[in-house]
């Protein structure tokens, strides 16, 4: 990240918590009672428990990264977009960040399966896919794998050569 949108992220970032105690509706959403996985998990049906971030109301946006990144690297991207309306979620693909450090499922179908989890998890529907270098790549095997019941868009950037 440049410096200067690193500097731009840090002055965003309130003494209370990542989004402003100034705009609650912009806070992220506490896990509710009778959710099983606190700190915003959810377990996949193989065990892995997957770590999503979902902020604010409005139309979701989730957010897929690349290898080996996290959700985190999406901050600068769902901070512009929480502050003007919409949802957003972005989660640590298996093996990376805060979701469960496992040798096994390293494949599109599993990381396709996994994104699934957290979309019926949060019952997202009507949402806009992104995904950067292999979550672009598990966004489009999202779709072909489970269909596009749930999502309004996934666009898709990719380079051809002729």
């Amino acid at each position: 990240m440049p410096d200067d949108a690193r500097s731009w992220l840090e002055a965003q970032r309130p003494a209370r918590g990542f989004i402003s105690a100034a705009r609650p509706e912009l806070q992220e959403r506490p896990p509710k009672a009778k959710e099983k996985h606190a700190m915003n998990k959810v377990k996949t049906k193989d065990g892995v428990e997957i770590f999503y971030k979902d902020w604010g109301k409005g139309q979701p946006i989730v957010f897929s990264h690349g290898w080996p990144l996290s959700a985190d690297d999406w901050d600068a991207q769902m901070m512009f977009f929480v502050t003007r309306g919409f949802r957003v979620i972005a989660h640590d693909r298996r093996g990376h960040g805060r979701s469960t450090q496992t040798s096994d499922g390293h494949d599109m179908d599993h990381y396709a399966d996994d994104l699934a989890a957290v979309t019926t998890h949060l019952d997202l529907k009507n949402a806009v896919h992104v995904g950067h270098s292999t979550g672009g790549g598990e966004v489009v095997h999202y779709l072909a794998r489970h269909g596009e019941s749930r999502v309004a868009k996934a666009p898709s950037s990719a380079r051809c050569r002729r």
